[in-house]
């Protein structure tokens, strides 16, 4: 399977080496077997899934369909993955230690791992809840930018779920609008939940190569998405999915990317070099603590990023606590205090702009 970096359309193996939309170079993920088989509504997936349609991917190589599992009669998201993947024990061991810590994860904005095993021809698949929701970019190519309100609330729901599955040593790798369940509840309320774990990796593999495939092909994540350092050094941790998220909620916010570019190299050296236009240029109704969280999640350099989601989780909640911030569009009522602590809020901005500028001629 193909994938354009910069559009994200998905091609068979063999079509083109461009995009017809864009001309960007397509990137690889995996040998893709599985998705060239007709399979289809009514088809037995592991003698115990029946297939009723497919459905969008949520992140992630292979196919993904809506599914009943026969014997216990409910839905699941199946996800089949590419035959051979995984052909070496060592793959085998490294497959199951990870589902199994995915299984173990219990929080309500994570989506929940049922089942999973090997197929025929030796794929891989993972069983998950099944929500007939759609994902925030779903919602997002639908309706345009979403609001921040609700884009408030997916930035909290997101660092629950990573804060759950990083203390159990689980990096997500995958963080894209594709990988977030957005479901509208009755009384208007919004709830998300972080799906798209098939590339996700333990950290106690003690394995650094990025290309070190778990699960799913030969290309782990979206680049769009990617951490500076990962794309330069091969660095993953925790700071690298918090980055992720990052840009994603930036995308959601405004409907476009922080770091783009015509090419792979181009979209790729702008996260490594590169400067997102701030927020505040996209839209005037960002409250000052999810810009100030954006802001810093995307900050090129690790260390000055959220250490950790729990880190990043507590300062979004007390800032908008503390926050007197008016949108634009209801009535102002700016105070002498307001004003103070708008100007004071530039100034720290320019001095941090001045400092990093400083460091980064010496």
């Amino acid at each position: 399977m193909l994938i354009c970096p910069i559009c994200e359309s998905v091609f068979p193996d063999g079509m083109a080496d461009r995009c017809p939309h864009d001309e960007s170079p397509l990137y690889v993920v995996g040998d893709d077997i599985a998705a060239r088989k007709a399979l289809g509504p009514g088809d037995i997936v592991a003698s115990k899934y029946e297939l009723i349609e497919e459905i969008e991917q949520r992140g992630g190589a292979g196919r993904t369909f809506r599914a009943r599992q026969i014997h216990l009669e409910r839905e699941v998201e199946l996800r089949l993955l590419p035959e051979n993947t995984i052909t070496k024990p060592s793959d085998h061991a490294r497959f199951r230690r990870e589902v199994e810590t995915w299984g173990r994860l219990r929080d309500d904005h994570l989506v929940r791992l049922y089942d999973s095993g090997f197929a025929e021809g030796n794929a891989p698949y993972m069983a998950l809840e099944y929500f007939a929701s759609g994902s925030a970019g779903d919602h997002m190519r639908l309706n345009g930018r979403l609001p921040v309100s609700a884009c408030e609330t997916i930035a909290r729901h997101c660092l629950r779920a990573l804060d759950a599955a990083h203390r159990e040593h689980v990096l997500h790798r995958n963080i894209s609008p594709n990988a977030i369940i957005l479901e509208v509840r009755p009384d208007g309320s919004v709830h998300s939940r972080l799906t798209g774990f098939g590339l996700a990796k333990h950290l106690d593999d003690g394995d650094e190569d990025p290309t070190a495939i778990t699960m799913t092909g030969q290309v782990v994540g979206n680049p769009a998405y990617m951490a500076p350092e990962t794309i330069m050094r091969g660095t993953l941790d925790p700071r690298t999915d918090l980055y992720s998220l990052g840009v994603t909620i930036y995308e959601l916010l405004t409907g476009a990317r922080p770091f783009t570019g015509k090419s792979l190299a181009e979209m790729l050296a702008a996260h490594v070099t590169g400067t997102a236009v701030p927020l505040s240029r996209h839209r005037s109704d960002i409250s000052p603590s999810l810009q100030g969280l954006v802001e810093r999640l995307i900050d090129r350099e690790p260390i000055r990023r959220y250490q950790t989601a729990d880190e990043a989780l507590v300062m979004l909640e007390f800032q908008s606590e503390r926050s007197d911030w008016t949108p634009i569009g209801e009535p102002l009522s700016s105070t002498p205090s307001t004003q103070w602590r708008q100007w004071a809020l530039f100034a720290v901005m320019g001095l941090a702009i001045f400092v990093a500028a400083l460091i980064l001629t010496l």
